[in-house]
């Protein structure tokens, strides 16, 4: 897993924690339309409270370099396997590592019966 720090540079909304916090980077996917782990965890200073897309996180803000570079990376999605690359901010999450869910939110998967496991 990577891990990159990153500070927001100024105060934000009241739904921002005081303090550093440990959130990993999710994607919506452009093949299956389901949420992917990334594998990229970041530590962000006064980061979102809840999951919240980068795009409105940072909305009114220059885009830390740490976070920008991700959209020139590729992922693979794990139901059909295809490389894609998720350019658009508001389709790029932060979520705090410690609300996290252990399984991920894949429409496909479910509305196909696969199981959640």
């Amino acid at each position: 897993m990577t891990q990159l720090k990153v500070g927001t540079g100024e105060a934000l909304a009241s739904t921002a924690h005081n303090s550093a916090a440990q959130y990993s980077i999710s994607v919506s996917c452009n093949r299956c339309a389901g949420m992917h782990e990334t594998g990229i965890s970041i530590t962000i200073e006064n980061g979102p409270s809840h999951r919240q897309s980068i795009g409105d996180f940072y909305d009114g803000k220059s885009l830390p370099k740490t976070l920008s570079t991700i959209a020139s990376d590729s992922f693979s999605c794990p139901l059909t396997g295809r490389q894609f690359i998720q350019k658009d901010t508001k389709r790029r999450f932060l979520v705090s590592s410690k609300g996290r869910s252990t399984i991920e939110n894949d429409a496909r998967k479910t509305r196909r019966g696969y199981g959640l496991g």
